[in-house]
């Protein structure tokens, strides 16, 4: 019998949401497909969205090189930028186009000659305080640019740090910062948050990222209010069930403890597959549609849920994580981290299988 733990992926669903941020972007949307399209597979993510996106934005060289050996020939904007010589020059022959956020890597390209000039992203720190120029020196390095026939200034970029909040104080002030500059190219500053918080942000290019892939990028709303849809629905099944007495324990060190005659289902996922091991005692587990809690400890290759109020819950029934039927950001919320998180450390033991 095979192992029944699946990741399902609608790819109709990544479609949609990519239409839900192009409808609120104010020009071009680059669609983020980094570590491996957010764990739901790169060339794959790449390929859905094939005839849609305006462009795909990546973490690093090596996956801008994995998608152009693909074969797609659309923009690919590289967040992170080149790390040495050698990967300015891979840029340059693939067509990459690179983002400079330290002066350093202005002169990690000195001396090399390229055929065509590297479209580069100019990124501000705007507050941030991760990657980036601040705008104080940002002229300068403008000049720099300017002045190296190998490098074509194409975009200034920033990052906002507080979209995602309710609290939008910090978030208008890097906005501010950015849209009273005199910037010598077209801004890109959205990321989901942004664009779902703000779809009036002049800009010539926003980089949708987890709203993609059905995760709600604010926080105080969810996925279906903002009209996301999931890609990935975590699938498995359960492959026993049995009866505990009150007061027996369940799983390693009997942390849970039932409190009633208890009807208990072992689904075949545990952190082996990437679902989180610190995962309370409560986060919802859907088993033959009905939402049940999680019981006792999350081991590596199963766990285990109350299902006594399921009595047609038998071996076999189908179990969802997460998807449609159980929001991934209640059960990210629950296990103190963030959807993103959970779609990334899916493993590769878990199959990928197409549903559209």
């Amino acid at each position: 019998m095979t192992r029944p733990v699946r990741a399902l992926l609608k790819w109709s669903n990544l479609r949609h949401n990519y239409r839900v941020a192009k409808r609120r972007a104010a020009a071009l949307a680059y669609a983020v497909i980094k570590a491996n399209g957010y764990g739901h597979g790169l060339e794959a993510c790449a390929n859905a969205l094939a005839s849609e996106a305006d462009g795909f934005a990546v973490a690093c060289v090596d996956e801008g090189v994995r998608i152009r050996s693909a074969g797609f020939d659309h923009p690919i904007l590289v967040l992170q930028g080149a790390y040495n010589a050698e990967e300015w020059q891979v840029a340059a022959d693939l067509g990459l186009q690179l983002v400079v956020h330290h002066e350093q890597q202005l002169q990690e390209c000195q001396g090399l000659e390229f055929r065509y000039p590297v479209p580069v992203w100019l990124k501000i720190n705007s507050g941030m305080n991760r990657l980036g120029i601040r705008v104080d020196d940002a002229n300068s390095i403008i000049i720099q640019i300017e002045a190296n026939d190998n490098l074509q200034l194409v975009h200034v970029m920033s990052h906002f740090a507080t979209a995602d909040e309710a609290d939008d104080a910090f978030f208008t002030e890097q906005r501010q910062i950015m849209l009273k500059h005199d910037w010598p190219v077209p801004l890109s500053l959205s990321n989901s948050a942004a664009l779902m918080r703000d779809e009036s942000i002049a800009e010539a290019v926003s980089r949708p990222g987890i709203m993609l892939y059905g995760s709600s990028p604010l926080a105080e709303k969810t996925a279906s209010e903002l009209d996301l849809r999931p890609v990935m629905s975590l699938q498995s099944a359960l492959i026993s069930t049995h009866e505990v007495a009150a007061g027996e324990g369940v799983g390693y060190g009997h942390s849970w403890v039932a409190e009633r005659d208890t009807r208990v289902g072992v689904v075949a996922i545990g952190y082996g597959d990437g679902y989180p091991r610190h995962a309370p005692v409560g986060t919802p587990v859907n088993v033959a549609g009905v939402e049940c809690p999680l019981i006792g400890r999350v081991s590596m290759d199963m766990i285990t849920v109350d299902i006594t109020d399921v009595p047609t819950a038998q071996i076999g029934s189908s179990v969802q994580l997460w998807g449609e039927l159980v929001d991934i950001d209640r059960v990210a919320a629950l296990c103190g981290t963030i959807g993103y998180e959970l779609y990334c450390q899916v493993t590769p033991r878990v199959p990928r299988v197409t549903l559209q």
